[in-house]
């Protein structure tokens, strides 16, 4: 059985075997849990950002960098290709699983270990058939909070791990590998955004996905909007699919960001409209901005969406009075 937490070891003692290369540090907790920093007291850097997505992604995908040009400017942006979308993105990559048992405070939880919760499985695993096997297990948070031990031990509980089989990622928003990985979720955005109106994943074969990858800044609410932008305004998703066309049809155009009522200022503003709480913010928000969808079965290709170059360049560089581009 194709396990995404062995997968994702393999990449995992990459980054062991070269610490001080890639810019991390490696410590090990009280309880036995190893945590891998790669980016709030380390550097991180280009390579680790590449790394930890492919963690994220339990280890099944390709990741590369190109350019992305906003406004007058050429920026980086992040391309992922996934042969097991489904394994990759809904069981590992996204954000799903809620620390219960931990103190207040506690993150929520992404990467490859949420397929071996066997506590309190997240709602996604409904949407697929998968589950993991393994004795190791891996496990990312989005967090400037330092990693507690009572963290790891919630996790590696819930696991069914010994803490010593657990390893953490983690980097905060201001991080370049935050940014990294968060533009790398646009096939992971768009897989949700499909469920949840009523798309069977199943039909899902392959993808790839590009997401620009934002200016960095100390702060991290604004760090946090502008991480969000780049999938909202400037992150492009392709899926191939096996479906009717009239079930690609029916939804296209309603996962894409454009279509929420919330669309066309940066981030971080609607955020603080909300009062800073994400249950506050329209669920249709979190869409790509561009979303292809190839019917393999009928040689089709439905495509929504746009970039938003306007939104962008206010997010990023602070230009105003630009409009809705």
């Amino acid at each position: 059985m194709l396990s995404i937490n062995r997968e994702a070891m393999k990449i995992v003692r990459r980054i062991l075997d070269a610490p001080d290369a890639l810019g991390v540090v490696v410590s090990r907790l009280a309880c036995g849990a190893t945590v891998i920093d790669m980016g709030q007291q380390a550097p991180g850097g280009w390579a680790a950002g590449r790394l930890y997505t492919l963690v994220t992604l339990g280890g099944l995908g390709e990741v590369s960098y190109e350019p992305f040009v906003v406004g007058d400017r050429v920026l980086s942006a992040v391309r992922v290709m996934i042969d097991h979308p489904l394994e990759a993105c809904v069981a590992s990559q996204i954000a799903g699983w809620r620390l219960e048992g931990a103190r207040e405070g506690a993150p929520i939880l992404a990467g490859p270990a949420r397929a071996l919760n066997h506590a309190n499985l997240d709602h996604y695993f409904e949407l697929i058939d998968y589950r993991d096997r393994a004795d190791e297990g891996v496990i990312a948070i989005q967090t400037a909070e330092p990693v507690t031990d009572d963290w790891a031990t919630t996790i590696a509980a819930a696991c069914q791990l010994a803490p010593e089989h657990l390893y953490i990622l983690v980097a905060p928003n201001s991080s370049l590998v935050c940014a990294i990985q968060v533009a790398a979720r646009i096939v992971e955005q768009s897989l949700h955004r499909l469920a949840e109106e009523g798309f069977d994943l199943r039909a899902v074969q392959y993808a790839h996905g590009i997401g620009v990858i934002p200016p960095l800044i100390a702060d991290e609410v604004v760090a946090m909007g502008r991480i969000n932008d780049s999938l909202l305004y400037g992150g492009i998703a392709t899926l191939c699919v096996d479906a009717a066309d009239d079930a690609i049809a029916t939804v296209i155009g309603k996962v894409v960001s454009v279509a929420s009522r919330a669309y066309g200022r940066p981030f971080v503003e609607i955020y603080e409209e909300a009062g800073r709480d994400f249950y506050q913010i329209p669920l249709d928000l979190h869409s790509p901005a561009v979303l292809h969808i190839n019917n393999m079965r009928t040689g089709h290709t439905f495509s929504a969406g746009e970039i938003n170059d306007g939104v962008l360049r206010q997010s990023f560089f602070g230009e105003v009075g630009i409009g809705r581009e």
